[in-house]
Formats: C-alpha cells, sequence, structure tokens
C-alpha cells in the first residue's frame, strides 16, 4: 500500500494465443483512497526488469536526497 493508499500489486501473467503462450508480468496500481482511477500494464521479463532497475535507481536517489536518518 502506497502513502496516498493505492495498492500495488505484481503477479504472473499467461496469455494464451494461437502462437503459443505468452508469459508476461502483470502490474495493477489500484485507486486512490476514495478514487475511481487505476492502471495496469502487461510487461514482457525484459521490460519488467528495465522497470525494476529504474525504480530501484530512483529509490537510491530518493534515500540521498532524505538524508540519514529519514
Amino acid at each position: 500500500m502506497t502513502a496516498c493508499g493505492r495498492r500495488i500489486a505484481v503477479a504472473p501473467l499467461c496469455i494464451g494465443a494461437a502462437g503459443g503462450p505468452f508469459a508476461r508480468v502483470a502490474l495493477d496500481v489500484g485507486p486512490e483512497r476514495g478514487g475511481a482511477s487505476r492502471a495496469w500494464a502487461g510487461l514482457s521479463p525484459q521490460e519488467a526488469r528495465g522497470l525494476a532497475f529504474l525504480l530501484l535507481e530512483q529509490a537510491a536517489r530518493a534515500e540521498q536526497l532524505a538524508g540519514p536518518g529519514a
């Protein structure tokens, strides 16, 4: 749960098609408290790893900006 009340879920997603199953990673960002907006994405494994890298990079940057003890 985020500070603004959004639930973020990450789960495997397998889409079946004529060409065979496509393994994806589902990212579901639920609505804010009292809201109705939500978003989801079906990411390839490579896209999911790229997003994970960017999130970790930004988390480290945010920790540096907050300083010690934050």
